[in-house]
C-alpha cells in the first residue's frame, strides 16, 4: 500500500509540472483527481481482476472523472458522461498537444486542453501502481510517471513557470519508493527520509543555475504557428483615408488611465506599392511575450463600435489580453481576433515604454535585412524613384551626428516639408510618394508615415509602419469634470504616453487632470475616425523600435510649425533632447535612470556568474549523493533476487564481503579462501561472529564448488546469516563513522 501511494505522489509531482503551461488553480483539482483516483482504484481491484479486467475499469472511472471536472457542461447531470462529453474527451487529447506548441502559454483558466494532463497522470498512475501491486521491480514503477514529467518540460519551455522544483519533487518520490520497496523495516525507511530531503533541497538550488537552464530548447521553433482568417484582405493602412473622411464615425471606446497612443496593426513588408503585415499569430491564453526595457503599466478595457476586424487596438506594448478568440503576434504584440465584432469587450494592460535620450543618442541601427528592403519594380528593375528618395533623404538628414538624430531630423523635416490635408488622395506606393515629396506637398499622416519609412529605408534605418489611434476624446460621462466632459483638447498635440494611475481602472469616472488646460488623462474615452494615426519606427541594437512621428498637426500650432500630430509627450521630448548639442537631455518625465532593456537576459546568461560556475561542481555533488544511495540497496537487491537459489547463496557471500570491506577489514585479496575471510573478520568482529560467517562460508564453498543441491532454505538461511553480520558491523562503529562509510566510494564497488 505505500509503494502504491508514492506512486500517486510520482504522478501527481509529475502533473504539477505542468505549472506554467495551465494554471496553477486550474491543474490541481485535476491533477489530484487522476493521481488519486488511480492508486485507490488498483488497491480495491488488486486480487480480484486480473489486469485485463482492471484496465476497462480505470477507463471508465477517467471518463466519469473528466466529465465531472473538465467537461461538466456537456456531461449528463454534470457528473455521467455522455457522447459529446466523452467525444469531446478524446479530441482534447488528440488535440492538445498540437494546441498548446501553438498557444502562447500559460493556457487561459478554464481551457479545455488541461484534458491531456488528466489522461497522462491518470494513465501514469494506473501502470505505476498496476507494477507496484503485480511485480517486485523497485524503479520500475517511477518509470511510468516519467513521461509525463518529460511532456511537461518540454511543453513548459515557453510558459511563465518552471518544472525544477516539480521535477525533485518527482526525483525524491522515485528514491522514496526504491527506498519503501527494498527496506527490510519502517526504520531504515525513517532513516533515509532525511537524507531524500536534503538531495531534493540541492537539487532545487542548483538546478535552476545550470548551464544548460537558462536557455533550454524549445521544440515550438520547429512548429510554425497557424496565421489567423483575415475578416477582409485590406491594409490597415489603405483604410487610414477612408476613416479620414468619415471623421465621426465611432469605432471603439476605450477605458484606460493613460492618454498613450492605441496601435492597430504593424506593417512591416513593403512591395513598391503597398505596406502589408508579416505577422504571424498565436493564440494565447492572455500573457503577451516580448516586452522590454522600462516601462509603466497601463490597463485599458476597450469596446468595439464600428472598427473592422481583424486587428484589435491596444497601447504598445501589450503584456496581457484577455478575451474571445484573441491571437498575438509575438514579434509585435499586435492583438487580432476572428470573433472581433460590434459590442465584443475585452481588456489588456500594456507596458509604456520610456526611453532614455542618452541612450539613444549612442544607439546603432540593428542588422535587419527584412526592414531594410526597398523593392525592385514588377519588371525587376530599379524603381528610379529609390535613387530621388536616398537624395531627399540624405539631404534632410545632412549634419546629423548619429543615426537616432538622422531619423529625428527626417521627421522633423517631414513635418516642416509638407501639409497635413485629410482631403489629399490615399496611396502609398513608390509613385505617390515621390509626387507627394516632389509636387503636391499635401497629404495624410498615411503620406507622411510611409514617407519617412520609405526615406529612412534608403539611408540603411530599418523601420516599419504602425497605423493605430489617437487616444480619443472624453466620452460623456453621467459623473462630471472639473472642464465638462468635452473639454478634451485639440487633436493636435496630446498628453504623455505615461501612466497616471496605472495601478488599474482608478480614472473611470474621474478624469485626471493634465500638464495643458483642457486635457484630461483617463476615463472613458470615445475613439472616432478622425482619432486615425500612422507613425513610424526605426529599430535599433540592444533598445528596439523606437516611434517617430512625421505627421505635422493639421493647425500647425506653435511657432515654428513642427508641431507632431499626435506624438506623446515624452516622445516630443526625446527628439528634442536628442537634436539638442547638449549632452543631457531636456527635461523628462522621467530622467533619473535610463532603461536598460538587456540587463535582465544578460544577468540570466552570463557565464561569469558565480552561480553558474558552482552549478556544475553541485550537480556533480547531487549525482554522487544519489549514486552512494540507490547504488548499494539496488546491488544487494540484486544478489538477493537472483534467478537461482546457488546464486543467491553466492550473492549474500559477496554481498557479506563487500560490507566487510567497506567496514575496513582486509578482506579484499581475492587469493584467500572463504574460510580465510570468515577468521580475519572474526577477529574483528569477536566470538559472536564465529557462527554466521562460518555456516555463511560453508554454505559459499557448497554453492560454488559443492555437488549437493542448494534448495531456498539454504538461501534464505545464507541472507540471514549476511543480517547478522551486518548487525554486528554496525554495532562495531558509531554513528559518524557509518555515515562517512556509506558516502566513501567504497560503497559503490561491489566485490
Amino acid at each position: 500500500m505505500a509503494s502504491v501511494g508514492v506512486v500517486g505522489l510520482l504522478g501527481a509531482s509529475a502533473g504539477l509540472a505542468f505549472d506554467g503551461v495551465f494554471p496553477l488553480a486550474d491543474l490541481i483539482p485535476v491533477v489530484a483527481l487522476a493521481a488519486g483516483v488511480p492508486c485507490v482504484l488498483a488497491l480495491l481491484l488488486a486480487g480480484r481482476l486480473p489486469l485485463w479486467g482492471a484496465v476497462p475499469v480505470s477507463v471508465l472511472a477517467w471518463l466519469v472523472a473528466v466529465s465531472a471536472t473538465v467537461f461538466r457542461a456537456e456531461a449528463w447531470l454534470g457528473v455521467v458522461p455522455s457522447p459529446v462529453s466523452v467525444r469531446a474527451a478524446l479530441l482534447g487529447v488528440h488535440d492538445a498537444g498540437g494546441w498548446l506548441l501553438t498557444t502562447i502559454l500559460p493556457a487561459a483558466p478554464g481551457s479545455k486542453a488541461v484534458v491531456l494532463v488528466s489522461f497522462l497522470v491518470w494513465a501514469a498512475t494506473t501502470a505505476g501502481a498496476e507494477i507496484a501491486l503485480r511485480t517486485k521491480a523497485v524503479l520500475l514503477p517511477a518509470l511510468a510517471a516519467l513521461p509525463v514529467l518529460a511532456v511537461a518540460v518540454v511543453l513548459g519551455v515557453g510558459g511563465t513557470g518552471s518544472a525544477v522544483p516539480y521535477a525533485a519533487v518527482f526525483a525524491a518520490c522515485a528514491l522514496l519508493l526504491a527506498l519503501v520497496r527494498a527496506a527490510r523495516s519502517a526504520g531504515t525507511v525513517a532513516a533515509g527520509v532525511p537524507l531524500l530531503a536534503c538531495l531534493v533541497l540541492a537539487a532545487v538550488v542548483a538546478g535552476p543555475v545550470l548551464p544548460m537552464a537558462a536557455r533550454p530548447y524549445d521544440v515550438r521553433t520547429l512548429v510554425e504557428p497557424p496565421p489567423p482568417k483575415p475578416i477582409d484582405g485590406v491594409s490597415a493602412l489603405d483604410q487610414v483615408s477612408a476613416w479620414l473622411q468619415n471623421p465621426q464615425r465611432e469605432l471603439f471606446t476605450v477605458t484606460t488611465t493613460s492618454e498613450a497612443n492605441l496601435r492597430l496593426a504593424v506593417l512591416d513588408t513593403f512591395d513598391g506599392v503597398t505596406w502589408t503585415s508579416n505577422a504571424g499569430f498565436v493564440p494565447t491564453g492572455g500573457r503577451v511575450p516580448g516586452a522590454e526595457g522600462t516601462s509603466d503599466a497601463v490597463r485599458q478595457r476597450f469596446t468595439l463600435q464600428r472598427l473592422p476586424g481583424p486587428w484589435l487596438p491596444a497601447a504598445d506594448r501589450p503584456t496581457l489580453a484577455t478575451g474571445a478568440g484573441i491571437v498575438v503576434d509575438p514579434a509585435t504584440g499586435v492583438l487580432a481576433s476572428t470573433q472581433a465584432r460590434e459590442g465584443m469587450t475585452y481588456e489588456v494592460t500594456s507596458g509604456i515604454r520610456r526611453y532614455a535620450a542618452a541612450e539613444l543618442r549612442a544607439a546603432t541601427p540593428a542588422q535587419d535585412p527584412g526592414a531594410l528592403r526597398l523593392p525592385d519594380g514588377p519588371d525587376g528593375r530599379t524603381p528610379p524613384q529609390r535613387a530621388r528618395l536616398a537624395e531627399i533623404a540624405r539631404r534632410a538628414t545632412a549634419g546629423a551626428k548619429s543615426p537616432t538624430q538622422q531619423a529625428a531630423r527626417l521627421a522633423a523635416y517631414l513635418r516642416k516639408h509638407a501639409k497635413n490635408d485629410v482631403n489629399s488622395a490615399p496611396g502609398h506606393g513608390y509613385r505617390s510618394i515621390e509626387f507627394f515629396l516632389t509636387e503636391s506637398r499635401r497629404g495624410t499622416t498615411e503620406q507622411f508615415a510611409a514617407s519617412f519609412a520609405l526615406l529612412a529605408r534608403s539611408i540603411g534605418l530599418p523601420t516599419r509602419i504602425v497605423v493605430g489611434f489617437r487616444p480619443g476624446t472624453p466620452a460623456t460621462t453621467p459623473t462630471p469634470t472639473p472642464d465638462g466632459p468635452g473639454a478634451a483638447g485639440s487633436k493636435g498635440t496630446t498628453g504623455s504616453g505615461g501612466a497616471a494611475g496605472a495601478d488599474g481602472f482608478s480614472g473611470v469616472g474621474r478624469p485626471v487632470r493634465s500638464a495643458g488646460r483642457g486635457e484630461v488623462a483617463g476615463g472613458v474615452r470615445q475613439v472616432r475616425g478622425g482619432d486615425v494615426l500612422a507613425w513610424a519606427e526605426v529599430r535599433f541594437e540592444g533598445i528596439g523600435w523606437v516611434p517617430f512621428y512625421p505627421t505635422p498637426s493639421r493647425t500647425r500650432s506653435g511657432g515654428s510649425g513642427d508641431v507632431a500630430e499626435g506624438a506623446p509627450k515624452q516622445a516630443r521630448e526625446i527628439e528634442q533632447a536628442i537634436n539638442s548639442d547638449s549632452s543631457q537631455p531636456k527635461a523628462t518625465s522621467k530622467p533619473s535612470n535610463p532603461p536598460t532593456p538587456t540587463a535582465k537576459p544578460r544577468a540570466a546568461d552570463s557565464s561569469s556568474s558565480p552561480l553558474v560556475w558552482l552549478a556544475v561542481p553541485a550537480g556533480v555533488l547531487v549525482a554522487y549523493l544519489l549514486a552512494v544511495l540507490v547504488v548499494p540497496p539496488l546491488r544487494r537487491m540484486r544478489r538477493r533476487r537472483a534467478a537461482s537459489p546457488a546464486a543467491r547463496v553466492a550473492g549474500a557471500w559477496r554481498q557479506t564481503v563487500t560490507r566487510l570491506r567497506g567496514a575496513g577489514f582486509p578482506v579484499a585479496s581475492g587469493a584467500l579462501t572463504a574460510r580465510e575471510v570468515a577468521f580475519l573478520a572474526e577477529s574483528g568482529l569477536g566470538p559472536p561472529a564465529r557462527e554466521p560467517l562460518t555456516a555463511l562460508a560453508d554454505l559459499a564453498n557448497l554453492a560454488t564448488f559443492g555437488g549437493a543441491p542448494i534448495d531456498q532454505a539454504d538461501a534464505d538461511l545464507a541472507w540471514r546469516h549476511y543480517a547478522g553480520v551486518d548487525e554486528l558491523v554496525r554495532r562495531k562503529a558509531a554513528l559518524p563513522e557509518r555515515i562517512l562509510r556509506r558516502l566513501s566510494p567504497r560503497s559503490l564497488l561491489g566485490s
